[in-house]
């Protein structure tokens, strides 16, 4: 049995330290909420650390604020450094960002491993996911990891061991193809009711091809998508597009159009979703 410990006891936290919790010791670390533990308690204590702190985006759109996990990062490195102990990443964060935090805090065994929840069955979908995927740098930490996992979701869930910024774009590709999917739906249901056809019906039988699937083909009163991951993480990837100069031109046009019909922009409500300063 390990112990585990989460910094950040919100949704991803608190569905990873439930699914953990059941074959592992698990400790958490939380500003928010009184009587959990303190950062350097939890180092000290557990063998793996997961980070699952908020990464939202900034209000003007140009990015994804980082603060949260680099200020976490810079003040658990200093506790395990050198240490057997090993620091994963759940948070979303944009592809690159767990390189660029191993290169500031050597010593450190970094690893990146994404989460694939919705809100509503947050601690279900952990012990029942798809795919489980491990991004580290060493072999021995990834096994590790793939370990762990394996005592959680059994042997029928795949785990993947890739590298960390591998890892960090399964979870943006995934989101922000679903944000785009939820666009393409709604341009159909459009398309439909001015034929005067009934639009569940055909997303229906479209859906029956194993290549498309019903996922995300549902469509609401409220139109386009929200919520807390989709907006932002569609935002992070084009902010990243942007400064490599890569056109993403049509998730571009899915974003630009989501925020075109969509009439409640709630995830401008949502506790950490967005840092409402701009950068």
């Amino acid at each position: 049995m390990a112990t585990i410990g989460i910094i950040g006891w919100g949704v991803v936290g608190q569905a990873t330290g439930v699914a953990f919790g059941k074959k592992h010791k698990v400790v958490f670390s939380d500003p928010l909420i009184e009587g959990s533990a303190s950062i350097k308690d939890l180092c000290r204590d557990s063998e793996y650390i997961f980070v699952c702190v908020p990464t939202p985006m900034f209000a003007d759109e140009s990015g994804i604020d980082l603060s949260i996990i680099n200020k976490v990062v810079g003040e658990v490195s200093p506790k395990i450094k050198n240490t057997n102990k090993v620091l994963v990443i759940k948070s979303s964060v944009v592809p690159g960002t767990t390189v660029l935090l191993s290169k500031k805090y050597p010593g450190v065994k970094f690893a990146m491993n994404p989460e694939f929840l919705t809100e509503v069955n947050a601690p279900w979908d952990v012990v029942h996911t798809d795919r489980v995927v491990v991004g580290a740098f060493d072999e021995g930490v990834a096994l590790r990891l793939a370990k762990l996992h394996r005592g959680l979701v059994g042997y029928k869930v795949k785990i993947y061991i890739t590298d960390p910024t591998s890892a960090e774009m399964v979870k943006y590709m995934s989101n922000c193809f679903m944000a785009t999917k939820v666009i393409y739906a709604n341009e159909m249901k459009d398309l439909a009711d001015k034929l005067g056809i009934n639009y569940s019906d055909v997303a229906e039988m479209v859906a029956a091809d194993r290549r498309i699937g019903i996922s995300f083909l549902k469509t609401t009163p409220f139109k386009g998508f929200g919520g807390k991951c989709f907006p932002k993480d569609t935002v992070a990837l084009l902010a990243l597009a942007r400064k490599l100069k890569v056109d993403l031109s049509l998730l571009n046009t899915a974003w630009k159009k989501n925020l075109k019909i969509r009439p409640i922009r709630d995830w401008e409500e949502i506790d950490g979703a967005v840092n409402k300063k701009a950068k």
